[in-house]
């Protein structure tokens, strides 16, 4: 299986896990409520891994996985028809097109971790690997046949970490209101 990240993304995360991280004793020697870094904190350490961290693109086998912030869709191959790279990384599939949270715009950096090691790639790069996968379009020589079975496209909502960080966000400004 590979794994296509942005490692500037994940680093932006460590920065923002650190600084969380040092926020929470200097709130705790100050003179406010001990409830006004830990609050924040925890907002923006789970922002950092809902944002930055988790969004990738796993190739396996038998599907193309786009982990996005508000949700995971699985495409097995033959449902993807194209990839486009004009305005960052775009799956094409029957359901229309996808754009990748990872790869926005074309000069993204991506990195792509295989089982033989890390390799760095720029946006054309990561959907010429995607573009690897895509099985070649079926030779029809005939009438279609008369029942066909979909190649499964599934969703799945990340709904609970939305509904976290809106709650930690509104928990976290009540939070910094009491300034």
């Amino acid at each position: 299986m590979t794994v296509i990240v942005a490692p500037g993304m994940r680093v932006l995360a460590l920065v923002l896990w650190a600084a969380s991280v040092a926020l929470v004793p200097l709130a705790l020697v100050g003179d406010g409520s001990p409830w006004l870094a830990p609050i924040p904190s925890v907002f923006i350490a789970f922002l950092a891994w809902a944002v930055l961290w988790r969004p990738r693109i796993e190739l396996t086998p038998d599907a193309l996985r786009v982990v996005d912030v508000r949700r995971t869709s699985t495409y097995a191959w033959k449902r993807v028809t194209e990839v486009r790279t004009k305005y960052g990384l775009e799956v094409v599939t029957s359901e229309g097109v996808r754009r990748t949270w990872i790869a926005t715009r074309p000069t993204a950096r991506l990195a792509a971790h295989r089982p033989g090691g890390t390799v760095r790639l720029t946006v054309d790069g990561a959907a010429d690997e995607v573009r690897a996968m895509v099985p070649a379009a079926a030779v029809q020589d005939g009438p279609p046949p008369a029942s066909v079975t979909a190649a499964p496209i599934a969703h799945r909502a990340h709904g609970w970490s939305v509904l976290a960080l809106i709650v930690l966000g509104l928990v976290g400004a009540m939070a910094a209101a009491q300034l």
